[in-house]
């Protein structure tokens, strides 16, 4: 087990007896969390939103995801430039949250909605 002294505030070290210990071990993300992720992002970009079946796929291969959507796209939002919007930012937010690397996003638009 290794032990390692973490700074405080202001850069002083902790007393030995407040070091953190490291258990090690793993952690692992399952495509239901990636999936959630990558849903709720959808519908954080302006003139998307997600579809309610099962709007977000998403496969899980080590460190590597590949997603499919389903969205719907606000009239008249430009629909190619939507899904730009929509890919980079679920990119960016599965990314930064899981730790995975999103390899591949598809891109369904399934409805146009008023």
């Amino acid at each position: 087990m290794r032990t390692r002294t973490v700074p405080r505030q202001g850069g002083t070290p902790l007393p030995e007896e407040h070091a953190v210990r490291d258990p090690g071990g793993r952690t692992e993300i399952g495509a239901r969390v990636v999936e959630r992720t990558a849903a709720r992002a959808v519908c954080e970009v302006p003139g998307a939103g997600a579809v309610r079946s099962r709007a977000v796929r998403a496969k899980v291969s080590g460190d590597a995801v590949l997603l499919r959507l389903r969205i719907a796209v606000r009239y008249p939002q430009p629909v190619r430039e939507t899904a730009r919007r929509v890919r980079g930012h679920v990119r960016d937010r599965v990314e930064r949250t899981t730790g995975k690397r999103v390899h591949h996003i598809d891109i369904e638009i399934v409805e146009l909605v008023r």
